[in-house]
């Protein structure tokens, strides 16, 4: 569970906010310190005993500070967890703790202690643990004691989200001015039960290169129909997709579509399933082809079309990958690249070159470890970093799908998804979110906002859905008319 707004920056940034944040590194450490013992001491029973592990580095600093503040009024002992202080602000901040609280023997005070508070490492640690640290934290999480971590929990990488499997499990995760990576991707790591934010006043945060999105953002960007329009205002939608025995995945694409009422939906499709998805769907206007027909039908839709969606269910359809060089070649409209046409672009990114349009791929972690040519256990560890420089390399935007949904655009800017839950780990709900994503382009002209917004719409109505249905049966097609309740919610 994450609180408070979402502020958000890596390592780097957090350096530039600290640089010209106007304080020097003392003043820092004292201010994190204190707004972390405020927060403790208001949510720590006066009988509790605590015992802080303090690492050698600016945050073991922060942590010395919280063991001199919470000494006033609490039980208090502090531990060295990783050596003598190797910064002198850390080192000023021991000399001004009472010796008496330090503890030589880590393992009897963390077993006296009631509470542990984890400062060992912070934004700046990566790698592996120590073996003397991976014991002492793997003895903590064998203990059902509360364990409060002051911003990243040790163990843990701020910027990739990788956590050693030895990190430091937390109940609550104070993030120190703002979240950072690591925090957004708890759906992945589960490192910790609550995330709050404390800010530490050191200002705006306007060089960050991660995206937010929320209800009132979303609908801030979303037009409203003005009594003027008319079905052919924002454009056409065009869904390209399906085969014999996936005829699924183009009609959940045409369900996504119609969740944010894209107003003109035309759909190319193999001629086989054409009945089948036609009984299905009432508005869309179909496009059957044969593989004979199959450039003579698309190519004319292409040059007519606001957003294009191709991929989803093309396992089996003949003539794909010339479908896929057409779209390519012929459209100025942003292109989303779905399930199969991400599989044909195996060892031939470069086709993604000749195209002027802009791009959107949106494998989940198989596809995309293929694509890159990486094992998916690498992709796990370093998703951030993969599709940042996948994104940059080949002009794209990058959709990777999973708890925590990560879109890397071209810009170098990202968007780590918040919303959503386990009910969406189904097939065909990849096939909806691609539909989303091209019914939200029609009528948003920026690309990192009709991706954010996609992504996050697709979250929110899954959790929106848990007041009628459940998480292990949660009906896909039931998204239009959630969505038309939270449309009516905001007077649209």
């Amino acid at each position: 569970m994450m609180k408070n707004t979402m502020k958000i920056n890596d390592a780097d940034g957090m350096r530039q906010s600290e640089k010209t944040s106007g304080f020097t590194a003392l003043k820092l450490m004292e201010k994190a310190g204190r707004a972390a013992a405020q927060y403790l001491r208001e949510n720590i029973s006066l009988k509790s005993r605590i015992c802080v592990l303090a690492g050698c580095g600016n945050n073991g600093g922060d942590g010395l500070v919280i063991a001199r503040l919470l000494s006033k009024d609490h039980t208090v002992s502090a531990v060295l967890a990783d050596g003598q202080p190797k910064t002198a602000e850390a080192m000023r901040n021991l000399k001004k703790l009472d010796p008496s609280l330090i503890r030589k023997n880590a393992r009897q005070a963390i077993a006296k202690a009631d509470v542990i508070i984890d400062t060992v490492y912070g934004y700046s640690y990566h790698g592996n643990l120590k073996r003397e640290i991976a014991s002492l934290f793997d003895l903590i999480n064998d203990q059902n004691k509360t364990v409060y971590a002051i911003d990243i929990n040790s163990g843990c990488e701020a910027d990739t989200g990788y956590c050693d499997p030895h990190a430091l499990h937390s109940s609550v995760t104070l993030a120190l001015d703002c979240f950072k990576p690591f925090h957004m991707l708890a759906k992945e790591h589960q490192m910790f039960e609550q995330c709050i934010c404390l800010d530490l006043g050191l200002g705006k945060n306007d060089s960050s290169r991660f995206l937010t999105m929320d209800e009132d953002r979303f609908f801030s960007l979303f037009p409203k129909k003005r009594t003027s329009d008319y079905k052919g205002t924002y454009g056409k939608t065009l869904i390209i997709g399906g085969c014999f025995g996936m005829a699924g995945a183009v009609s959940l694409n045409l369900y996504g579509a119609k969740t944010v009422g894209a107003p003109y939906i035309s759909c190319a499709l193999p001629e086989e399933i054409y009945t089948v998805v036609a009984a299905q769907h009432v508005t869309p206007v179909f496009h059957p082809f044969s593989p004979a027909t199959a450039l003579q039908v698309i190519e004319p839709l292409i040059a007519d079309a606001k957003a294009i969606a191709f991929g989803s269910g093309c396992a089996c359809m003949e003539k794909k990958n010339d479908i896929l060089d057409c779209i390519l070649q012929n459209s100025s409209a942003p292109i989303i690249l779905d399930a199969e046409a991400i599989r044909l672009l195996d060892h031939n990114t470069w086709v993604l070159h000749f195209s002027h349009a802009p791009i959107i791929l949106t494998p989940h972690l198989g596809e995309f470890a293929d694509l890159i040519q990486q094992s998916i256990a690498y992709v796990q560890e370093h998703k951030i970093e993969c599709a940042v420089q996948f994104a940059r390399d080949n002009h794209v935007t990058v959709v990777l799908k999973g708890p925590n949904t990560i879109a890397a655009f071209p810009s170098g800017k990202i968007y780590i998804n918040q919303s959503g839950n386990q009910a969406l780990a189904q097939a065909g709900s990849g096939d909806l979110l691609t539909g989303i994503l091209a019914g939200i382009l029609t009528f948003v002209p920026s690309v990192e906002d009709a991706v954010s917004m996609g992504i996050w719409l697709h979250g929110y109505l899954a959790d929106e859905g848990l007041h009628t249905y459940s998480k292990q049966n949660f009906p896909l097609l039931k998204y239009p008319e959630i969505m038309d309740a939270v449309f009516q919610k905001h007077e649209y």
